[in-house]
């Protein structure tokens, strides 16, 4: 009897988010600040939050949780069905966090990302946790940002010495994370940024080729609201995004990672898997915000 649904390993943060009354201003510009709120976010921490709402027990686990934060992270999972238990709490630093400026359409964030992981590469500063074997041992599914280097690869070691499927993201197609995965979502940012060649609709099917190399994984290339590539093998599926009347973007790309492992624990083939996300992260794109407004399943179905 496993004791969980789902084990989460990845980002966790507090996202200071700021909706505005109209477009984005041009510099030296002025606009009004409609909402603002100072709430958890992350990609496993947004995922979390969407999955504790499809009705999930999860198991959530990452980086240091700093003192400016802590008391954040601490009151909000401790009113939905979230085991933070494993996560570390430290008393001498002050945290991640980010600031998110959202016009409707568009979103631009604010952080000190590199500042984090120069830490780590420069001066052997190591602010996230090794995962915990028998916290994923106890649960049916996974998911596993790959953000943190050797550690997030032996969560995923982990999963395949226990046979429990895991969904990642964002990734290269020769690394070893991606060869054990069940689900690769891949933004178009990412994409965008890391693999220019393949940033083209061409680009996107001869990168599914580029990843049937290395893994039998499903994967999916969300379209940021348009057309999602996906497949198997290299074999290409395209599948176009819901259209709804957005509200914010913010958090729309770990909503649908949320949906991908809420689909893998439901068993759903791949083309559900791929509805299914697709629709969750069209929900979240009308909600602001998203971790006080997150998909209910109900919604999703209806979209569905």
């Amino acid at each position: 009897m496993k004791e969980f649904d789902v084990y989460l390993y990845g980002m966790i943060l507090r996202t200071n988010s700021f909706l505005l009354n109209k477009k984005f201003p041009n510099p030296d510009t002025y606009n009004e600040i409609k909402e603002k709120y100072h709430l958890p976010g992350g990609e496993t921490g947004t995922a979390a939050t969407v999955l504790a709402s499809l009705g999930c027990k999860i198991k959530m686990d990452g980086n240091h949780i700093g003192c400016n934060i802590a008391e954040t992270i601490k009151a909000f999972y401790g009113n939905i069905d979230v085991d933070i238990s494993s996560l570390t709490f430290a008393p001498n630093y002050d945290g991640l966090e980010d600031y998110i400026i959202i016009d409707k359409d568009t979103r631009t964030a604010f952080g000190q990302f590199a500042a984090y992981y120069q830490d780590y590469y420069e001066r052997n500063i190591i602010r996230w946790n090794s995962p915990l074997e028998d916290d994923i041992k106890k649960t049916k599914v996974a998911g596993i940002d790959p953000f943190f280097d050797k550690q997030a690869l032996l969560a995923a070691q982990y999963c395949n010495k226990h046979n429990i499927p895991f969904v990642t993201i964002d990734e290269r197609p020769d690394k070893e994370i991606c060869r054990l995965a069940s689900i690769i979502a891949v933004s178009s940012e990412y994409i965008r940024d890391s693999m220019p060649d393949y940033y083209s609709d061409e680009g996107k099917i001869r990168l599914l080729q580029e990843y049937a190399k290395n893994t039998n994984a499903l994967v999916i290339f969300t379209g940021g609201g348009g057309t999602i590539v996906y497949g198997r093998d290299g074999e290409a599926k395209k599948f176009s995004a819901y259209k709804v009347d957005t509200v914010s973007t913010l958090g729309a790309g770990d909503t649908f990672k949320a949906g991908c492992i809420y689909g893998l624990l439901q068993s759903y083939d791949d083309d559900k898997i791929v509805k299914f996300a697709s629709a969750c992260a069209a929900v979240a794109c009308t909600k602001f915000p998203l971790p006080l407004n997150p998909p209910k399943l109900e919604e999703v179905l209806q979209l569905l």
